[in-house]
């Protein structure tokens, strides 16, 4: 793999790459929720690079757990590919009381520490001081950012209604440029309350997780999975329900469209199209949620927690808050996004008037061209000053950008300067953790389980969830699902994912349609054969292969 990845990368422009100043370790597990493709360049400048401070924004300034850090310190990009970092995630972990560096390593990489491993530094390493105000700060932040992300839904719902309304032909060059500059800041807000609910779900998971499992050590994670299954009030499964009204004639297709319509695949992707502008799409999605589907979550659900009650007796007082304080946080995991997503769409629109402009000014080739801009380039065009040899560097940024695509990138990546490259076994003894253990070569595929429950079906391979056709009893295989994946999960009869973990959006929404669910099998999507019969056991974490 290192050789035909070395030999890859000989072939792309390096130049959107994030490089790192000393060796860093990343991760694309999760990510996929997303980013599923590689971003196009003004993608990563315009709505990427904001995203990415607003971490900064929620980490340094807000929950105190670390200090201010330079662009790209907690994500990174390569080839357009978008990476967690984990080495910063590592280092932070050195001021959570409790936390450790090996942990991080086990929730981002799946392994676990080496018992013959020198002693890695103790956590708390800020002190008694700083320890006691980053707790402070973590119940102020739990207190506020729900709110905060309640406004900036409301705020982003207003601008995005005014953006659909306004004849963007009409508007002159400063005027697209004077929104294009200031989103940068707008959109750092907006992602830091999405940040924070993801920061402070994680632990109560694990907490929750825990104390369930000392319970019962054998069903102890399928309790959990179940006790977390249709919670509702989350976006995506609403929007899928709002399908089925316009179905049915309950809800106008244009009533969906005002509420729904900024959403799709890989939507924070400006060259994507949102459900607004693939009607071909909508309309399949439309004519599946017709069929209506009773997967009993409410009842798994209540069966789950009434089971976790009678165990824990006088222990649930606290063990119930602490479930329903995850429930809230979990929500909001999901829902936080939403006027990212938005303020994403706005900009869409923009740009695209922009790239109208310029294609027929001469100064881009044709206007999808808008896409292979640098958001520098493009508010530059807008105000007059135009960008030397600008279409030969379109042309070199799109070939990067396509060839990207099939770029065979580890899902866990030790990258140093100029260079990408699979994790060695050096380096994982130097982090004091075992290497992953290799897929077993045995008729099955183990992972964790994300929602519970059993079901054998048909595998089908997906690579784009606009692109398949599904019937009853079909298994999604995929290496990763972003969240516009919904209404497929409200046709499939369960998920499999090559990536990510119990708080991944394969997980959060297949719990929601209350269909079974396993994550983190690695290579799923490679040895389950298209139309192969399979076993999913979402409560063991298992995949049968027959």
């Amino acid at each position: 793999m290192t050789d035909e990845l070395t030999t890859y990368q000989e072939q792309l422009d390096d130049e959107m790459c994030t490089w790192p100043s000393v060796p860093t370790l990343y991760t694309r597990a999760n990510a996929v929720d997303q980013w599923p493709r590689p971003l196009t360049p003004l993608t990563q400048d315009l709505i990427a690079a904001p995203q990415e401070r607003g971490l900064d924004r929620a980490f340094a300034d807000e929950l105190g757990t670390a200090p201010k850090s330079p662009p790209w310190t907690w994500n990174g990009v390569f080839y357009g590919w978008f990476t967690y970092g984990v080495t910063s995630a590592a280092e932070m972990a050195d001021n959570l009381p409790g936390y450790s560096r090996a942990a991080v390593y086990s929730d981002y990489f799946g392994v676990s520490e080496d018992p013959d491993a020198p002693a890695q530094k103790a956590a708390g390493g800020g002190g008694i001081l700083a320890v006691a105000t980053i707790g402070k700060n973590f119940v102020s932040v739990m207190r506020s950012y729900p709110k905060r992300a309640a406004a900036y839904t409301e705020q982003a719902r207003e601008q995005l209604a005014k953006d659909l309304a306004t004849d963007w032909t009409a508007q002159p060059d400063d005027v697209l440029a004077a929104r294009l500059g200031a989103h940068f800041e707008e959109h750092v807000e907006m992602r830091a309350p999405h940040a924070e609910a993801s920061v402070v779900a994680a632990p109560l998971f694990q907490n929750v997780g825990d104390a369930v499992r000392k319970l019962d050590p054998e069903n102890g994670d399928a309790l959990v999975t179940a006790a977390l299954s249709g919670l509702g009030g989350i976006h995506l499964q609403e929007a899928t329900r709002a399908m089925g009204q316009v179905a049915n004639g309950s809800l106008t297709r244009e009533a969906f469209l005002d509420e729904y319509g900024f959403r799709g695949t890989n939507e924070f992707e400006l060259s994507a199209d949102p459900w607004r502008d693939d009607p071909a799409t909508l309309d399949k999605l439309i004519a599946a949620a017709a069929v209506e589907r009773d997967h009993a979550t409410a009842e798994r659900r209540d069966a789950a927690r009434a089971t976790i009650r009678k165990l824990a007796g006088w222990r649930w007082t606290m063990l119930g808050r602490m479930l329903g304080m995850l429930e809230t946080h979990m929500r909001w995991r999901e829902n936080a996004k939403v006027p990212n997503v938005m303020s994403t769409h706005g900009m869409r629109l923009i740009c695209r008037e922009a790239g109208r402009r310029l294609a027929e000014r001469g100064r881009i080739a044709v206007a999808d061209d808008v896409w292979f801009l640098r958001l520098t380039d493009l508010i530059g065009e807008l105000s007059g000053l135009a960008t030397p040899d600008v279409q030969e560097s379109i042309e070199r940024r799109r070939r990067t950008h396509k060839l990207a695509a099939d770029l065979p990138l580890p899902e866990m990546l030790d990258v140093r300067p100029g260079l990408v490259e699979a994790i060695g076994p050096d380096r994982w003894k130097s982090m004091g953790v075992l290497p992953p253990t290799p897929p077993a070569a045995d008729g099955a595929l183990r992972g964790a389980g994300g929602a519970p429950g059993t079901v054998t079906g048909r595998a089908r391979i997906v690579e784009d969830p606009n692109d398949v056709e599904f019937e009853d009893g079909d298994v999604i295989v995929a290496v990763g699902t972003d969240s516009a994946w919904t209404p497929l999960f409200f046709q499939a009869a369960a998920v499999i994912v090559d990536v990510g973990g119990p708080m991944s959006h394969s997980a959060i929404a297949a719990r929601e349609m209350g269909i079974p669910c396993v994550v983190n099998v690695k290579n799923g999507t490679t040895r389950i054969a298209e139309g192969q019969t399979v076993t999913v056991d979402g409560s063991a974490g298992t995949v049968t292969l027959h």
